[in-house]
């Protein structure tokens, strides 16, 4: 067996491995693009009971919260494209 053989047979799983672990990356990337982009969209319902102080919100600091984690779910959500062909 030459070098040169062996050494190619080294190197195709790990550019397989690169490719699998980029493909997941990616994948797991558009998942939490996707449910940022809805959270984003839903989580607007739980200000209702934010501003009336009930299901929780009694404490000043859990609307502010709320709000904190409404503007992290669109600056995260902001890119996601859906892949159901609506324009």
């Amino acid at each position: 067996m030459s070098s040169k053989t062996s050494s190619r047979s080294i190197r195709a799983p790990i550019r397989i491995g690169a490719t699998l672990s980029s493909a997941c990356w990616n994948r797991a990337v558009a998942s939490v693009r996707a449910v940022a982009f809805w959270a984003a969209i839903l989580l607007p319902l739980a200000y209702v009971p934010a501003a009336y102080g009930v299901a929780g919100f009694e404490q000043g600091w859990r609307p502010l919260g709320l709000i904190a984690l409404h503007v992290a779910c669109v600056v995260v959500g902001h890119d996601h494209h859906s892949s159901g062909g609506y324009a």
